[in-house]
């Protein structure tokens, strides 16, 4: 029976691992209004983060600008952590050497900068690196001091991931149970921690040593699992390293026509992802369904495929099997001589890698660590001992401390008050509050009526007045004179119905209460644009054919016609844009010129009426505003409410 190696994907200490999806969204629009500063560099890196699982090529362009800006802004955690992640784009690709140089790097950073945290973290990303090239004694010791590092700071959370890999590296030494152990106790404090992308990690490795052990049911149920979770958080990587376990699995479990189905699926998703690890791993697995279904050719060709990419990426325990696996195809095509040839490098390899040497270097490794681990559970003992002494002497001084509470009686008293007296100043402001919404709910149905009866009333009786001139135009015949004296009227009288109409638009325009906020906005841009003052874009995000509540969309609608008021009396610019976003419960606003901006520290002083109406209209929806302006720099006008 050969054995089990899954591919070694690491979801290391240094890549935070999202509790809920990021929105890529609001990255990129830090990215795109922060300046060149250390937050662009922590934006970058966070979109890298978010495009890992999606494509490694544009994750890489933007650790890569991360790394390029640290430098210019001599920015140590950048660099950090602009290593701690590319290295795992690298690591992926193949790219053992440069991954361990950069790693190595990350550490010498650490030191440096005296963070304990990202110390532990390098000894762990170094020992990943000695993972993938094989060097199993050099990556135990190296995952055993990044888990000592987190123990001494009682970060439990980091100790999942590491028992995995150090589990990892003795499965690779066939040191199966020692293997399982590890594995085993890294599940037990991962369940809690609800992190879905550690935890099917943790399943799919587990299902992994299983099916090594020959348990095929335990390592299905495994398997099974970590697809579960790794479908939920859509992880291309776990659910292909979930379908060539289930591939395997199902082989030995006789279920042949689903592990087709599963090896097929995860070659596909391997391939798209351009992962070559999990291509490599779906291949193998693909090989011995072939050569088990008598299909030599089919077997010999998958063989080979993995070969080429064992062989262009230096992945040695791989090649070990794949040796073995190439001899036995070419023995069956009658070349005995390449048969021996891979049959000779397969022993040579087997023997340096799986050698009685290096298990027992690394057994002595595991007892070292266990005796550690027990000499700290003594210190932490002596220590429990040493508080509990101290206990009996707080308790002692607690007894001189009942002195102090009279004195910290009347604090309390003291404090009260003041509690008190600030919340009639909030009830004072919440009913301050209350009357402001009331008039601008009363100002909004005024315009309402005002417009209605402006359009459906003096409108109406205007359009009849036209018409009646213009039938009397047409059955009279008047002196010249008169008749240009006639025709004057006729155009002064559809001018009249034009501001009449455009007054009604302005106080409520009609598109607003029929097709939204969108439509109304962008016939109010496209006017103003078209007067030739001011060059007005608008863009709109999330609203997709969705309307706001009608009374929410008044009151934008009024906030931007103000700001834009604004821009065309006090600017002087000559464009400005306007930008609209819905994302779930959230709604921002942000309207932007090129003008001449002011100086935000007089603002409080000099704030006109229209500011102040604004700020009302943005406290009516509980909303936030932000006005940010420097002097030749223009101004930028956020407005965000939760609805």
């Amino acid at each position: 029976m050969k054995l089990y190696f899954r591919a070694l994907f690491i979801v290391f200490l240094c890549t935070p691992v999202f509790a809920q999806s990021p929105d890529p969204h609001a990255i990129l629009k830090r990215i795109q209004t922060s300046k060149q500063d250390t937050n662009r560099v922590l934006a970058y890196i966070e979109y890298g983060q978010y495009l890992e699982n999606q494509n490694l090529d544009s994750a890489a362009k933007y650790y890569l600008k991360a790394d390029a800006l640290s430098e210019q802004l001599n920015y140590d955690i950048g660099r950090f952590k602009f290593r701690s992640n590319y290295t795992y784009i690298l690591n992926l690709q193949g790219k053992f050497e440069e991954g361990l140089k950069l790693n190595r790097e990350s550490l010498e950073i650490a030191k440096r900068m005296k963070h304990q945290v990202n110390i532990g973290k390098s000894y762990a990303n170094i020992a990943a690196s000695y993972t993938y090239m094989g060097n199993f004694t050099e990556a135990i010791k190296y995952y055993q001091q990044s888990a000592s590092q987190f123990d001494k700071l009682g970060m439990k959370e980091f100790l999942p991931r590491l028992y995995i890999s150090i589990g990892t590296a003795f499965e690779h030494a066939n040191l199966f149970n020692k293997s399982v152990v590890y594995k085993q106790k890294a599940l037990q404090l991962a369940r809690p921690m609800k992190d879905s992308l550690q935890l099917t990690d943790i399943l799919t490795n587990i299902g992994g040593c299983y099916f090594n052990l020959k348990k095929y049911n335990e390592a299905l149920a495994h398997f099974k699992e970590g697809l579960v979770v790794a479908e939920k958080i859509h992880s291309d990587i776990f659910i292909t390293q979930a379908y060539a376990g289930l591939c395997r699995t199902n082989r030995l479990l006789k279920n042949l026509d689903e592990a087709w189905v599963y090896g097929q699926k995860g070659l596909d998703l391997a391939r798209k992802s351009g992962n070559v690890f999990l291509e490599l791993d779906c291949l193998r697995a693909l090989m011995f369904l072939a050569e088990d279904a008598k299909k030599v050719d089919l077997s010999a060709k998958y063989t080979k495929e993995a070969l080429t990419i064992a062989e262009a990426n230096n992945m040695t325990d791989h090649l070990v099997e794949l040796y073995e696996d190439y001899a036995t195809d070419l023995a069956r095509q009658n070349n005995y001589k390449g048969a021996y040839d891979y049959l000779m490098k397969y022993s040579i390899l087997n023997d340096s890698i799986q050698g009685i040497d290096i298990q027992k270097q690394l057994q002595e490794l595991d007892t070292k660590y266990l005796t550690a681990q027990k000499e700290n559970q003594i210190v932490t003992l002596e220590k429990e001992k040493q508080t509990r002494n101290t206990l009996i002497y707080g308790l002692i001084a607690g007894l001189v401390g009942l002195l102090v509470i009279a004195v910290l009686g009347y604090r309390n008293i003291a404090f009260r008050r003041r509690v008190a007296e600030q919340e009639v100043l909030q009830l004072q402001q919440e009913k301050q509050l209350v009357a402001t919404n009331s008039i601008l709910k009363g100002q909004e149905e005024e315009r309402t009526r005002v417009a209605r009866d402006l359009h459906d009333g003096l409108g109406g009786l205007l359009s009849g007045i036209k018409l009646t001139l213009n039938s009397v135009k047409g059955n009279v015949i008047l002196p010249e004179e008169s008749a240009m004296t006639f025709t004057r009227a006729l155009t002064q009288l559809d001018g009249a119905i034009s501001e009449m109409r455009r007054v009604a638009h302005s106080m409520m325009p009609e598109s607003l209460v029929r097709f939204g906020l969108i439509d109304a906005l962008s016939d109010f841009c496209e006017g103003i644009s078209a007067s030739g003052r001011l060059k007005v874009t608008m863009q709109a995000f999330g609203f997709d054919d969705k309307r706001l509540d009608s009374q929410v969309e008044v009151v934008l609608y009024r906030i931007i016609q103000e700001l834009l008021n604004n821009v065309l009396k006090y600017a002087d610019a000559s464009e400005a844009q306007v930008q609209l976003t819905w994302v779930e419960d959230h709604v921002s606003v942000t309207v932007e010129d090129n003008g001449k901006g002011f100086d935000i520290k007089n603002l409080e002083q000099n704030k006109g009426a229209g500011l102040r109406n604004v700020q009302a209209r943005v406290d009516y929806l509980n909303g936030t505003l932000d006005i940010q302006s420097k002097p030749g720099e223009g101004t930028s006008v956020l407005v965000e409410i939760v609805l």
